[in-house]
């Protein structure tokens, strides 16, 4: 994620995940992130009204359908993660 970019808050829904591997629903999806470097000042991710800063590489945070979320970059570096999508 570069610097300046906002992901405003939203929930996912997984629309082409679920045309290409036929499911109907998307309760058994889950996405998972994994921070690929140090936090850094300016770096932001919120889950479910929860701010989450200051992770490790390796850290990884993961979540379901209806989990609402939001991601900004305000800081001068870029935001590298790893984001994978399966089913449970």
């Amino acid at each position: 994620m570069t610097p300046g970019c906002v992901l405003p808050a939203h929930r996912d829904t997984y629309d082409r995940f679920k045309l290409v591997h036929g499911l109907e629903t998307t309760h058994s999806v889950v996405r998972t992130i994994i921070f690929l470097e140090d936090w850094n000042s300016g770096h932001y991710l919120e889950m479910n009204g929860t701010p989450v800063t200051g992770w490790r590489a390796g850290d990884w945070v993961s979540w379901h359908d209806d989990f609402l979320h939001l991601a900004a970059n305000m800081g001068r570096t870029d935001r590298y993660t790893l984001q994978l999508t399966g089913t449970v």
